[in-house]
């Protein structure tokens, strides 16, 4: 079976090596609150989308908040679905655009809009079977949709589609057009009331689409530094027409050549930045409103960082245990940064991270139960 882009490769080897070294007896520990996504629509305001023990078979998944910049955290509501694994039904992210108005998703889909409070389940657009990635932003929420079955991995006769729903609403999606393949990774990002959507394949040049109210404007195309085998895996955007693209090439064996390719004109043209290090496969990319930028990594668990106006990448390197999955890299400011470790529907101990100093040294911390 081939996996799907919602839950890729790369996520998915660190999401099962985290449940092997676990089970196995490494850091196992109890855990009430298990940490899975995080979000932050304000620098005040956070959310966390987290597994709770409970007695049932079916647990929902919990919703916690903090409205003083992480200070002090609460218990806000449940879903109707618990956490998913890959290829199973349930939700496996976290995204609010608002302080209020925020969906879980993959492969289900649900909205609050009352901060996490109650939870309604969503059907997903056009029918489809299931939600692979989401972004909500000023201009409206959209989702990356698939015909595919749960489970069933890649269809290649189903390419994959693109709705949009105006902002704060749950109903009124209408598809995108645009051109997104079977097997093609989509990752969305936002500036404004501008939307970016990346179409990578896995080893080829990618589509870049600019959105404006569900219109699509002009599309680009992306090629990484190295064409043969370099494939993008991010895309991220911190300013009208400014982006940038996480880039793999060279990949084996625990090692990538990495990139970011920077934009400053919408995606038109492109300046390779290569990234010092070649440790870990790129994973997830995430840009400051005043330019620093940092990376996850799988196979080595590396987070690199290059700070606002610097040349040089650093890597934080001494915080985690080799081939731990880390993923949800958001910030809450021009210098905190989180992040979470380990996957809570494989296993209870996870873990969040912090940065206050975007992203030289990390600090691991707990949302109480």
């Amino acid at each position: 079976m081939r996996l799907h882009a919602g839950r890729t490769v790369i996520a998915l080897v660190g999401a099962i090596t985290s449940a092997l070294l676990v089970s196995s007896g490494a850091g196992a520990a109890t855990a009430t609150f298990s940490p899975q996504s995080i979000v932050w629509p304000t620098q005040s305001d956070g959310y966390v989308l987290g597994r709770v023990t409970c007695s049932t078979t079916t647990c929902p998944a919990a919703v916690k908040a903090t409205h003083d910049g992480g200070k002090t955290w609460a218990a806000v509501g449940r879903t109707h679905n618990g956490l998913a694994m890959s290829g199973e039904r349930g939700l496996t992210s976290l995204q609010f655009a608002t302080k209020t108005f925020g969906w879980a998703y993959d492969p289900f889909l649900e909205a609050t809009r009352d901060g996490g409070k109650t939870w309604t389940q969503v059907p997903i657009p056009g029918g489809d079977a299931k939600v692979l990635n989401l972004l909500a932003a000023q201009d409206g929420t959209y989702v990356v949709t698939s015909g595919c079955a749960i489970g069933s991995g890649i269809c290649d006769d189903r390419p994959l589609k693109v709705w949009r729903a105006p902002a704060g609403q749950l109903t009124g999606w209408k598809q995108v057009k645009v051109d997104v393949a079977a097997g093609d990774h989509a990752a969305l990002a936002s500036s404004g009331a501008t939307v970016y959507l990346l179409a990578a394949p896995f080893v080829d040049q990618s589509r870049l689409s600019t959105i404006s109210g569900g219109v699509v404007k002009p599309v680009s195309t992306v090629t990484c530094p190295t064409q043969e085998d370099g494939f993008a895996t991010d895309l991220a955007a911190n300013a009208p027409n400014r982006i940038f693209i996480l880039c793999n090439a060279n990949f084996g064996r625990g090692h990538s050549d990495k990139s970011v390719m920077v934009s400053a004109d919408g995606g038109r043209t492109f300046r390779y930045d290569a990234v010092t290090g070649g440790l870990g496969l790129g994973s997830q990319l995430a840009v400051g409103a005043d330019g620093a930028v940092l990376l996850t990594t799988v196979t080595a668990s590396l987070v690199y960082n290059r700070p606002a106006f610097a040349k040089s990448w650093q890597v934080a390197d001494n915080w985690l245990e080799n081939s731990e999955h880390i993923h949800d890299l958001v910030w809450q400011s021009a210098t905190t940064a989180w992040m979470v470790e380990r996957d809570a529907a494989y296993t209870p101990d996870t873990r969040l991270w912090m940065t206050r100093d975007a992203g030289q040294t990390w600090q691991q911390t707990t949302i109480p139960a």
